[in-house]
């Protein structure tokens, strides 16, 4: 999420209202905790919406010292609590200063990341799939997937996706063998 991105007033637009409907705390200025967490969560799903299903730590709390009312959510260190408080309820993924929204892949890219496989070497491969994952139901012969690992980036790319039972298997077979570390976190 670009601050000058040309979908983000409308973003804006809808969080500073929310902000403008919910009362500081009057000794300190910032919002409960509690609503401060819906405004992330909010703008989390503002940003998915719109197809923006990756950002860093740092774009959100420029965001959040850009938008009227911001203020009020507090801090890097009460962004980066929210954050991982939506992160521990599965909403989000932390990786080295990334968020990922919702279940996106590491690598980027369209697809919704349907299995995550640690390595032999701490890193993780990704099984991928073109629409989220319907909790409940059977895999249909005819399902695409690709892979992805975190560690040593190799993979199938979406545009030579395979069925998932033979993806599957190469997740298994690679994680055995890939002795690539995570990777380090990205100089900000």
């Amino acid at each position: 999420m670009s601050v000058d991105h040309p979908r983000i007033p409308a973003v804006n637009a809808a969080l500073e209202k929310l902000l403008s409907s919910l009362a500081p705390d009057p000794f300190d200025g910032r919002l409960r905790r509690d609503d401060a967490y819906t405004v992330v969560l909010a703008a989390l799903d503002h940003l998915e919406a719109l197809g923006q299903r990756r950002t860093t730590v740092g774009e959100l709390y420029i965001w959040s010292r850009v938008i009227p009312g911001g203020e009020m959510l507090g801090g890097h260190d009460r962004l980066m609590t929210l954050l991982e408080q939506a992160a521990d309820h599965g909403r989000i993924r932390l990786d080295h200063g990334q968020v990922h929204i919702g279940d996106a892949p590491t690598g980027g890219g369209p697809g919704h990341v349907w299995l995550r496989q640690l390595t032999k070497g701490g890193a993780h491969i990704e099984l991928i799939g073109d629409q989220p994952w319907p909790a409940g139901t059977h895999v249909h012969d005819e399902t695409k997937a690709w892979m992805y690992c975190t560690g040593c980036r190799l993979g199938i790319p979406q545009a030579e996706a395979m069925y998932l039972y033979a993806v599957r298997q190469q997740v298994t077979d690679h994680a055995a063998e890939c002795t690539w570390l995570p990777p380090l976190p990205e100089a900000s």
